[in-house]
């Protein structure tokens, strides 16, 4: 979501539509297949130290929980108090789980530690003032051979089909002003690698819906609920533009969804490369 709602100190009524969001979002059959096939790629062993940066709700701090067992553990983080205590209040312990401490912190300044084995980070650079920053912070919690996982979207490949082009790219070029980075998706490779990480792996989950209640559901532009993000003198034309085309059978959205995921050399791999 773009706008001024993930932030750290959000108006009850911001506070209350990223709620909203977060909890309508995390239900998509994109972002499902997504948190799927990262977890996939990170294959999270039980008694394993897991960190979500950017937890949200924490549907996935719940989840890694589970996956690492009594044994593991989980840390999330939010920059959001408010966001921190919507996760805690819809936290249900269980015996079989790992604990989950929740906390409040900032991606591009975390002072946690450097002995996480997996660390998490989905959909949230796209909010942040410096990437390279976050991603380094990220790095720097992993302990030697552990993992992180950074997931965000490329709203800069967002397509719609159906209206007007003209009408679409004066809208999704305005409204890609409003994300910090816009873009950040494509480069989650690059910036792992720039933060010393290897092995990366990098995969797209392509977004693809004809129905426009599905896909406002997630993207906030094509929702007349965020009307707010569409430049007063587009707004009518725009959403009546896609419901008539929407009626007709004749919408479309595209977009991918990018998960990229690199290691933290050994100390004794990075020796056994020195000459002697």
């Amino acid at each position: 979501m773009a706008g001024k709602v993930f932030q750290a100190n959000p108006t009850m009524a911001e506070q209350a539509t990223a709620e909203g969001y977060l909890a309508q979002v995390s239900q998509h059959s994109v972002i499902r297949a997504v948190r799927a096939s990262a977890v996939d790629l990170l294959s999270v062993a039980p008694g394993s130290r897991v960190l979500d940066v950017g937890c949200g709700l924490g549907e996935m701090s719940r989840a890694f929980a589970g996956m690492v067992g009594p044994d593991g553990s989980v840390t999330a983080v939010d920059l959001n108090p408010a966001m921190v205590t919507a996760a805690q209040d819809r936290h249900l312990p269980s015996p079989q789980d790992g604990m989950v401490r929740y906390q409040v912190g900032d991606v591009a300044s975390l002072d946690l530690g450097d002995d996480f084995d997996v660390v998490w980070c989905e959909r949230v650079l796209q909010h942040v003032p410096d990437p390279e920053t976050a991603v380094g912070s990220l790095a720097r919690s992993l302990s030697p051979g552990g993992r992180v996982c950074v997931i965000d979207v490329d709203w800069g490949a967002l397509v719609v089909d159906g209206v007007d082009e003209a009408l679409t790219r004066r809208v999704l070029d305005a409204f890609q002003l409003k994300v910090r980075q816009p873009t950040v998706g494509r480069t989650l490779r690059r910036r792992l690698v720039q933060a010393g990480l290897s092995d990366p792996a990098v995969r797209s989950v392509h977004a693809v819906s004809t129905s426009l209640a599905d896909t406002a559901s997630a993207v906030p532009v094509l929702d007349r609920g965020r009307a707010d993000l569409v430049a007063e003198g587009d707004r009518a034309a725009w959403f009546d533009a896609l419901e008539l085309a929407d009626a007709r059978g004749h919408f479309m959205m595209a977009m991918p969804v990018y998960i990229a995921v690199a290691t933290k050399p050994r100390q004794a791999q990075c020796a056994s490369r020195l000459p002697a």
